[in-house]
């Protein structure tokens, strides 16, 4: 039997004398939800998320332009800079800006050099550094203090190479030299290798620690962002010296202006058109149709469940490893050759470690390549893989479970990795190569570790920006279900 009395409709069951009320209200006219439809105040957190990263990176930018205490440059100090591939490395790996010999110079690169190291050894090289890997939270957090602890050596060993190289190229001298004689009664050399390498090192520390908070507070991956702060706030300046360099001689004819404006306007496209395909390459990915035991068949194509294989399933990763791998024995060389400038040490790294050599750009490719192989196994272990597929009931058709899905997954990801390792190489060592072939500076080429680093950053961050809006939604619609279902009250009369 059913009653209505205005807005309220009245259900009337005679055997359990239940009466079910239901309140017929307009949830969309309602103020609350026009409020809650602006995306600022539905995304909240996300915006603050934003914006404290913005101002951690403000704080980065402003702490590049504090010069170390007591050290004055020569004018000439940044051409000279540019041309020094210890700092084209320091600047790449680091985020920090040497450019203006700032307290912040190391940036992070200390904490990835120890980084890579710990990760060397956690692959079944030290049974401690494995178990910890294993271990979840808790051994991850011993591994973040070990790399830390590793850190240290590093970042004192890369101050001093910086400060050795720049004191034999000539290009920065001590403010104190005097005062620092008169007050401790000795020379300024204890000044430049001691306090200023351990400035340097609180410097690091600061940047890494910035990062950590980019990483629980801001929208993560503090130190990829920092990186790709560093390298991003390079490019305009490149751009302008790019163009300087083609039209310098513009004072006699005008024909020559408009030839190098064809010129930078051909090196633009080309840069364009190398960010495309180096997108096009991280986005590529090859599916693997999966299907689940006694689910029966799909309907059809489009909802066929698979399994992504990227072409570059290693990422960004092989190119820091290997660029890391060869600035530390240029940084030991930079320290050596300031003493020892026909050292046989110096020599190699100068013949087949330098970027402007075919041996030195032939090694970095070498290690790329190889990086890109080891990498793509540890990031998708296909016998780990196998494993969790054999436990849940899932299978590839026309594949075996257990060691042939294995098999057919590891080789799936080698066949993917030679057209991905080939490719991250080309794109690494081909600002050097144009620069041999060309004579532009390396630093102003297209592509390079700087490019594929941004643009592997910028899409990482966006999928996770992505992926928070649509955690948000989500949250949302069991809000406004759980919403509907409080406006209907059940009374028992």
């Amino acid at each position: 039997m059913f009653r209505k009395r205005g807005s309220v409709l009245i259900k009337k069951q005679t055997k359990t004398k239940k009466i079910k009320i239901t309140k017929k209200t307009n949830v969309k006219n309602s103020p609350e939800f026009v409020k809650s439809n602006n995306f600022f105040i539905k995304n909240k957190d996300l915006v603050f998320r934003i914006l404290f990263t913005l101002a951690i990176l403000v704080l980065i930018r402003l702490g590049s332009f504090l010069t170390v205490p007591g050290i004055q440059l020569t004018s000439d100090y940044q051409d000279k800079v540019q041309d020094i591939q210890f700092f084209q490395l320091l600047a790449t790996l680091g985020g920090g800006s040497i450019g203006k010999f700032s307290i912040l110079a190391l940036g992070v690169s200390p904490y990835i050099t120890a980084s890579i190291i710990v990760q060397l050894l956690s692959t079944d090289v030290v049974p401690v550094l494995t178990r910890w890997t294993k271990s979840g939270e808790r051994g991850r957090k011993k591994l973040d203090k070990l790399t830390k602890f590793i850190m240290v050596p590093f970042a004192i060993m890369q101050g001093e190479a910086t400060i050795f190289t720049m004191q034999a190229q000539g290009i920065i001298n001590p403010k104190w030299s005097e005062n620092v004689q008169s007050i401790t009664g000795v020379g300024p050399e204890v000044f430049y290798y001691i306090l200023v390498p351990l400035i340097m090192l609180g410097g690091s520390f600061f940047m890494l620690w910035l990062a950590d908070q980019i990483t629980i507070k801001g929208v993560g991956n503090g130190i990829s962002i920092i990186i790709f702060l560093g390298i991003i706030s390079t490019m305009p300046g490149n751009f302008k010296a790019t163009f300087e360099i083609w039209n310098k001689d513009t004072s006699e004819q005008a024909s020559i202006f408009f030839v190098g404006l064809i010129k930078f306007i051909i090196y633009i496209l080309a840069f364009l058109l190398v960010i495309f395909f180096v997108v096009l390459m991280n986005e590529a990915e090859r599916k693997i149709p999966i299907q689940q035991t006694g689910a029966g068949l799909v309907d059809s194509k489009d909802h066929t469940p698979y399994l992504p294989l990227k072409i570059n399933n290693a990422g960004v990763i092989p190119v820091i490893f290997s660029s890391a791998i060869i600035s530390t024995p240029v940084t030991i060389a930079e320290i050596i050759k300031a003493t020892s400038p026909s050292n046989g040490f110096v020599l190699f790294t100068q013949n087949y470690l330098s970027f402007g050599t075919w041996w030195g750009i032939g090694i970095y490719a070498t290690l790329t390549i190889l990086f890109t192989f080891l990498y793509a196994q540890v990031q998708i272990n296909p016998e780990k893989v196998a494993e969790n597929f054999k436990k849940s009931g899932t299978f590839i058709p026309g594949i075996k479970p257990g060691k042939d899905t294995e098999q057919y997954l590891a080789g799936v990801i080698f066949r993917l990795s030679i057209l991905g390792a080939f490719f991250l190489a080309g794109i690494a060592i081909l600002p050097y190569v144009i620069s041999k072939l060309t004579g532009l500076p390396s630093n102003l080429a297209i592509g390079g570790t700087g490019l594929i680093i941004v643009i592997s950053v910028a899409i990482q961050t966006t999928q996770q920006l992505r992926g928070r809006i649509i955690q948000q939604k989500l949250i949302d619609k069991k809000f406004e279900k759980f919403t509907d279902e409080t406006l209907e009250e059940t009374h028992i009369w």
